[in-house]
């Protein structure tokens, strides 16, 4: 069942420490692989987050990551102009102990997402033009209607308010829709979101099947 932690603030040394060893947006994608998750980067990430001790070192924020953090309210605000849904904040989502989504806003009703990039004029320019889900980021679109079905809609927001032509770009996306995974490939939202969830799933389990091994291995050592 899926639990909305409203009072967890993203980017605060508790909320890094609440995503350790977990599958977020922006891991997503790396659990989509053909081959085996065991050889998968990502596999190898979790399981030493999984099995190292929680070292918070607070990182970079470069201008750009700032100007983001800066427009974001703003971006928010338009939106609701736009949409008439009031948002709020929220730190994090969790559909299990080892799966979760940070949003950029999620309504009243619980039933609506958000997802807010504030990127430069350039690259706002270019979701302008191809009027659909950024490539990049269809599967941390997808991770948030993978946290339970009650997610109907997610709205997909660009925001750059120096950019005359349209300074909000926004897609409405729904659990029936259609989108492209790759410039070739696309499938209903609905089932990328149960594909990716049977994924992650997946990894844990097999990440503590290779725990229960290591272990093993190091009871036969002790043993005399």
């Amino acid at each position: 069942m899926m639990y909305i932690d409203y009072d967890l603030k993203q980017g605060s040394e508790e909320w890094h420490e609440l995503k350790n060893a977990k599958i977020g947006g922006t891991r997503a994608k790396a659990v989509q692989v053909k081959k085996s998750i065991n050889e998968a980067v990502i596999f190898d990430e979790v399981m030493s987050e999984r099995n190292t001790f929680f070292n918070y070192e607070e990182g970079f924020t470069s201008e750009a990551m700032q100007r983001g953090i800066d427009l974001e309210p703003l971006a928010i605000e338009e939106v609701t102009k736009e949409t008439g849904v009031i948002f709020k904040d929220a730190g994090w989502i969790s559909r299990n102990n080892y799966h979760g989504h940070s949003p950029d806003g999620i309504s009243l009703c619980e039933k609506i997402g958000l997802e807010i990039k504030c990127p430069s004029a350039k690259v706002h320019n270019s979701y302008v033009r191809d009027n659909k889900l950024p490539l990049e980021y269809v599967w941390q679109i997808v991770n948030f209607f993978a946290m339970d079905e009650s997610i109907e809609r997610l709205y997909f927001a660009s925001f750059n308010p120096d950019y005359l032509l349209m300074p909000l770009f926004l897609l409405e996306v729904t659990r029936e829709s259609i989108i492209f995974t790759s410039k070739k490939d696309s499938a209903i939202v609905s089932e990328l979101a149960a594909d990716l969830n049977k994924n992650v799933d997946d990894l844990i389990l097999k990440i503590k099947q290779e725990e229960k091994v290591i272990i093993q291995r190091i009871s036969n050592k002790l043993k005399f």
